[in-house]
């Protein structure tokens, strides 16, 4: 569950490591992705792999508007939408293969 205390210290803990790197940084977000999973993973024994990536890339997403919540944003450039979205497919690809 995203409310869990221990999933939004994972959260808290993934917005900051985007930060510290960039958040369109494809080898950031497949660490964040990486270490969701790990973390989820261990404390979630009996869960399938198919659970704990939807709930890793839940926290991700909870991550991304973390930043984007706290951020103070002019415009918006739309055009840039395939640009990002290849840098999600990118970092995807990183953590699975």
């Amino acid at each position: 569950a995203l409310s869990a205390p221990a999933t939004s210290a994972r959260i808290s803990s993934h917005a900051s490591a985007l930060l510290s790197s960039g958040p369109t940084n494809p080898a950031s977000i497949s660490n964040v992705i990486s270490n969701a999973v790990s973390q989820i993973s261990s404390s979630n024994p009996g869960a399938s792999a198919c659970d704990v990536l939807v709930q890793a890339l839940l926290e991700l997403v909870t991550a991304l508007l973390t930043i984007i919540g706290s951020s103070n944003i002019g415009s918006v450039n739309y055009d840039s939408s395939g640009q990002y979205a290849q840098v999600v497919t990118q970092s995807v690809q990183n953590v699975f293969g």
